[in-house]
């Protein structure tokens, strides 16, 4: 967690009966929220992410809490009432993040999204080097795995690619983001 996140986490917590729970990796999601039956609530974010993801996620996480409580009535998801409140807690937090983070953030906050992979600039931010590539960085046309699975890269759309998988001939629509690893059959 970056220094100084508990004193955000705290006070933006204190109103509401909260278990936070750290867990193991998860493929399919990094943070959750949920409204429990007793009236309490429960968020638990994945425990091997980075300090600063960390806390960005669990603002996600916290922004549901809030939008959720906010009103009586049924919400999205990730509607107006979570965009209104992740935003706030994001500009509300912008010092704990490292100053080159910052303005990913700032951008980012303007009109918050689902998932941060929607950012390909925060996805990049968060990205270790393993010698795999961004599918935006491969020449269209190109041949890849992604998860050990051969693909041949078709079109490219605004944000996505249409890529298809080589064993079975199904397109599928991929993120600019998505991290491959490079094919050499």
């Amino acid at each position: 967690m970056p220094e100084g996140a508990i004193g955000f986490i705290r006070n933006w917590l204190k109103p509401y009966r909260c278990a936070v729970r750290i867990t193991k990796a998860r493929e399919s999601k990094l943070g959750d929220y949920r409204a429990e039956f007793d009236g309490s609530h429960s968020i638990s974010v994945n425990g091997d992410l980075a300090p600063q993801l960390f806390f960005f996620v669990l603002t996600h996480e916290i922004a549901h809490l809030i939008a959720f409580t906010s009103t009586k009535k049924r919400i999205r998801p990730h509607g107006s009432e979570w965009k209104e409140a992740y935003k706030k807690l994001l500009l509300e937090s912008l010092e704990i993040y490292q100053e080159d983070f910052r303005p990913l953030v700032l951008v980012y906050a303007a009109a918050p999204k689902a998932n941060y992979v929607s950012n390909p600039d925060i996805v990049r931010y968060f990205q270790e080097s393993d010698g795999n590539f961004f599918l935006e960085d491969l020449p269209e046309g190109s041949t890849f795995l992604f998860r050990d699975e051969p693909y041949h890269m078709q079109q490219r759309l605004k944000k996505r690619y249409i890529c298809k998988h080589l064993r079975t001939g199904v397109s599928y629509y991929f993120k600019a983001c998505t991290r491959v690893a490079k094919h050499t059959e």
